[in-house]
């Protein structure tokens, strides 16, 4: 297959090609430069930093409402001809929530910026950042979605590389050390500012359509219910740091545990990539009512996925000090339990799929809000004991508890036939559990890690050979 055919391919190896390396390069990248941005900023200035992204994710949810979600379900009811006016309709509705939303945080930008412990102007470009990551969030669900993953790709490059040559350029003229923090927060805004204003002329005007009743009833009922999924999981995801900088009062630690998480957050960036491709063929598996595909592909993908874990895990204590100078070593511990965050996100998203098919969207976040109000709790019992490790613990055991409730969902509410059993979920949770247990009895051994975790990148490997496809 020659590069043309490549990008313009739809075969589900290379869509998981593109969807995988876009998302890979986008964070990759950041994620190679990790040793440059942790010398150049030090752990104050990283824990700042990690801070006001964590607010973005946040703003970027609430400010989109989650039209986007919407995307994937849409290509059930409405023709070929109707999506692009669909997508016009849906993004303006974000369009008017952003500004709104916009309009009521620069009204009271001086207690909010109190709150956030952000200078007023950070404030603002976090507003105008939430706004364009978002808009970049729906163009990538459309292009993923129309499966032309070649310009999810595209994007993910031009966002990618951008923020990290104006950061870079940025912090190298900052004199003041204290203030670095200011060269990577602008580096992360304008390019997501840029692109996503671009990307919203685009939409709207290949659409021409700014408000149609049919879309936007037909999109609500659907979207709102998923800000609330978002949001828990962003507590899910990031509360961790917020809690640790409100009781510790130490951005430091903050800092550490940033830096750790980052790292090991590359699982979550691949698992989104993978379910990016894998969901799409498995709604056409499920209308087709093809329960043996179902199966067979599960299997391969999970499989996959355990793998990939398993020896990340083996293989990343020195990594981590390849990557970061030893102010940072401390967080080594951590990776087991949030590399088992991660799997648990990835486990959970089967029946969490099987959910969003039939449209229960509002059972979706019901059990992430619970989740999140669970993680909450544990972070005041835990961080005050144990710190980053206590932080670490409550995501996992909220996590844990995430998947149990959408798989009883699943498998014993819906009234459809549901495809997982609890056995096609046991092994993979046992060869976590082992490898984490052999994680901390040789974290000093590398000699005795490395091989093992070659090994089962060997067998990865001839096994995608042998099926010819990822999943």
């Amino acid at each position: 297959m020659n590069i043309k055919s490549l990008i313009h391919s739809k075969n589900e190896n290379a869509l998981a090609f593109f969807n995988i390396l876009g998302p890979v390069i986008l964070n990759g990248i950041n994620f190679f430069t990790v040793p440059v941005f942790t010398r150049m900023l030090g752990t104050e200035n990283y824990g700042i930093v990690s801070i006001y992204t964590t607010w973005v994710q946040v703003l970027s949810i609430v400010m989109g409402i989650q039209t986007g979600g919407t995307i994937v379900v849409s290509k059930a009811y409405f023709d070929e001809k109707e999506q692009n006016a669909y997508f016009s309709s849906t993004l303006f509705l974000s369009c008017i929530t952003s500004a709104v939303i916009t309009l009521l945080t620069m009204l009271f930008i001086q207690p909010i910026s109190a709150f956030m412990k952000l200078d007023r102007v950070i404030v603002c470009l976090m507003l105008l950042q939430s706004f364009g990551s978002y808009v970049i969030s729906f163009a990538t669900l459309k292009f993923i979605y129309a499966k032309e993953a070649s310009k999810n790709f595209l994007v993910s490059v031009l966002v990618s590389i951008s923020s990290v040559v104006i950061s870079l350029i940025l912090i190298a003229n900052i004199r003041d050390f204290s203030d670095r923090y200011w060269g990577r927060i602008i580096g992360y805004a304008l390019p997501n500012i840029i692109i996503g204003a671009v990307l919203t002329v685009m939409i709207l005007a290949k659409g021409k359509t700014f408000y149609q009743k049919t879309y936007w009833k037909f999109c609500l009922p659907l979207c709102l219910p998923l800000i609330f999924h978002h949001l828990s999981q962003i507590v899910l995801a990031q509360c961790d740091r917020i809690m640790l900088q409100q009781l510790l009062n130490d951005n430091g630690t903050v800092g550490i545990y940033s830096f750790v998480f980052t790292f090991v957050h590359i699982l979550n960036i691949i698992w989104s990539a993978l379910n990016n491709t894998w969901v799409p063929f498995y709604y056409d598996y499920v209308k087709q009512n093809n329960i043996e595909a179902i199966h067979r592909r599960s299997k391969n993908y999970m499989f996959l996925y355990t793998t990939l874990c398993a020896g990340f895990v083996l293989l990343s204590p020195e990594v981590v000090k390849l990557f970061a100078p030893e102010d940072f070593w401390s967080g080594i511990e951590l990776i087991p339990i949030i590399a088992s965050s991660c799997y648990m996100v990835f486990l959970y998203s089967f029946p969490v799929n099987f959910e969003f098919y039939h449209k229960k969207t509002l059972l979706i976040a019901c059990g992430t809000c619970s989740a999140a109000v669970v993680n909450i709790v544990l972070n005041f019992l835990f961080i005050p004991l144990w710190g980053n490790i206590g932080a670490a613990t409550a995501t996992a055991i909220s996590y844990i508890m995430l998947f149990l409730f959408h798989q009883i969902i699943a498998k014993y509410v819906i009234k459809q036939e549901y495809h997982y059993s609890w056995i096609m979920f046991l092994p993979g949770i046992v060869v976590m559990l082992l490898v984490s247990a052999l994680f901390y009895v040789t974290v000093n051994l590398w000699y005795v890690r490395w091989p093992i975790g070659m090994a089962l990148g060997g067998i990865l490997l001839c096994r995608v050979y042998r099926n010819k496809s990822i999943f």
